[in-house]
């Protein structure tokens, strides 16, 4: 099984990275697992240049074509955002709109997310849903979602969104199973 967790929170230990280890401990010690935190990278937005479209992939030269080759390697796929301006981080945000390219190469992956905010998470279940679908990934369940009223630390007061976490990483464990394990 081949796992890829892109942890999209500027913030290495806060709640969203507290979650997305939490979910990834639920898969099998088997499970290879990569992860990216993609404060840590530089990249654009899409400039919509549309040189994918006769190149066939994307031709900007940036830290996004690591992860251009994690999600083609990927079999799983889990996403972590923090809700900004209730919706996705911007730099998942960047993410989805550059792998427009990619339309198709996504197909049958299996993918999941956790989120974390205060409020007005809606939107960013929606935005990670239709992202998936998009791409005709395989969503895993209706993922996790993490109440915190502090930037740091403060997922532990929501014991429910760590259980969820947890959850999630077995569900997508199991589809992985019922789908490739035949």
């Amino acid at each position: 099984m081949k796992v890829l967790a892109i942890y999209g929170s500027p913030r290495k230990n806060g709640n969203t990275a507290n979650m997305m280890d939490i979910s990834l401990t639920a898969f099998p010690p088997e499970a290879e697992i990569h992860k990216i935190f993609i404060a840590d990278l530089t990249f654009s937005a899409c400039g919509a240049c549309r040189e994918c479209k006769t190149s066939g992939f994307c031709i900007v030269n940036d830290d996004m074509q690591q992860i251009f080759t994690e999600m083609l390697w990927a079999e799983v796929i889990l996403i972590g955002s923090p809700t900004q301006f209730s919706d996705v981080s911007a730099d998942i945000k960047k993410l989805m709109e550059r792998t427009w390219w990619m339309k198709g190469d996504l197909r049958n992956k299996i993918g999941g997310y956790v989120i974390t905010g205060r409020r007005y998470m809606e939107s960013v279940i929606n935005t990670l849903q239709a992202f998936m679908l998009r791409h005709q990934m395989i969503l895993g369940g209706n993922g996790a979602i993490g109440y915190t009223f502090t930037e740091m630390g403060n997922i532990d007061n929501d014991p429910l969104a760590l259980k969820d976490a947890y959850k999630t990483g077995l569900r997508l464990g199991e589809l992985y199973k019922l789908i490739y394990k035949k």
